[in-house]
């Protein structure tokens, strides 16, 4: 889904490990896209989970220079940190063990609460696991 006036999208772990690992499949799309949002004037939400997450795959896939780089770097994109409280980390809870697929990920439906709760209009992910209707893929300028 492509927008063009001012939305509150929330950040995926995925578009931050793409954005800050020029190797990552997802770099070109995950620089532009943020790039675009930020300069639009978007605001950028994020969980405090998926900074933790980001940090752990990027600890994994290239070491922890690139940890430390995300950490000094992140908040330049100016994202509006979520900490789960008690009844968003409970929302989070019903919908995760409301599915039904194996493998499905904590973090990821604690961003479907967030996207709920904090009423945003949609997701900068490449994972499937959000419904297309909430996945941004481009922004315009």
């Amino acid at each position: 889904m492509t927008y063009t006036s001012r939305m509150k999208l929330l950040v995926d772990s995925d578009y931050l490990v793409g954005a800050f690992r020029i190797d990552d499949s997802h770099y070109v799309v995950a620089k532009d896209v943020l790039g675009k949002a930020s300069a639009k004037g978007h605001a950028l939400y994020v969980l405090s989970l998926v900074l933790q997450e980001t940090a752990t795959v990027l600890s994994h896939r290239t070491g922890m220079n690139a940890v430390v780089l995300f950490r000094e770097r992140y908040e330049d994109l100016h994202m509006h940190i979520i900490r789960l409280d008690e009844a968003l980390e409970g929302w989070s809870w019903q919908i995760f063990l409301n599915q039904k697929k194996k493998g499905t990920s904590f973090v990821d439906c604690a961003n479907l609460a967030t996207i709920q709760t904090y009423k945003l209009n949609g997701i900068l992910s490449f994972d499937h696991f959000y419904p297309s209707s909430l996945r941004i893929t481009s922004v315009k300028q």
